[in-house]
């Protein structure tokens, strides 16, 4: 990690235990940090698909969304009452069989919005993106 951070992974990881306990429950673990940028899995669990194994639409848009949180926080700190904005999710092939990995990154922070963008590819084909989201975030006074 940037020592440079506002943040350390395990400050987020303690923030999620207490605070975002959900992402836990859906198989949702940040796994690593850098400046505007944060890297999550999702851990295959049969319970969190559809018909043929496909990974569950909501799962993939939960993960983009907490994993721009999670690089939000590398810019500005732990900042609880940042709140997605606007989501938008494309789904470009599906998700099938295995974990997937999510890498979302900040691209502009102003003064009241963040802006960035998360994609989202089956473990071990990076090149292979099963996702790709936009997001805004707003920004408490």
């Amino acid at each position: 990690m940037d020592s440079a951070l506002p943040v350390t992974l395990e400050q987020i990881r303690e923030f999620n235990a207490e605070m975002v306990p959900f992402c836990a429950e859906m198989n949702i673990h940040l796994e690593s940090i850098g400046d505007g940028v944060a890297v999550s899995r999702f851990t295959h669990e049969a319970r969190w698909t559809r018909p043929v194994d496909f990974i569950a639409g909501p799962i993939l848009m939960a993960m983009a969304d907490a994993t721009f949180y999670w690089a939000l926080f590398t810019k500005i700190g732990i900042v609880p009452l940042a709140v997605t904005n606007e989501l938008k999710y494309n789904f470009l092939r599906p998700a099938i069989g295995g974990d997937v990995i999510c890498k979302a990154e900040v691209l502009k922070v102003g003064r009241r919005v963040a802006y960035g963008t998360a994609d989202l590819y089956m473990d071990g084909a990076p090149d292979r993106l099963v996702g790709h989201a936009t997001t805004s975030y707003v920004l408490p006074d």
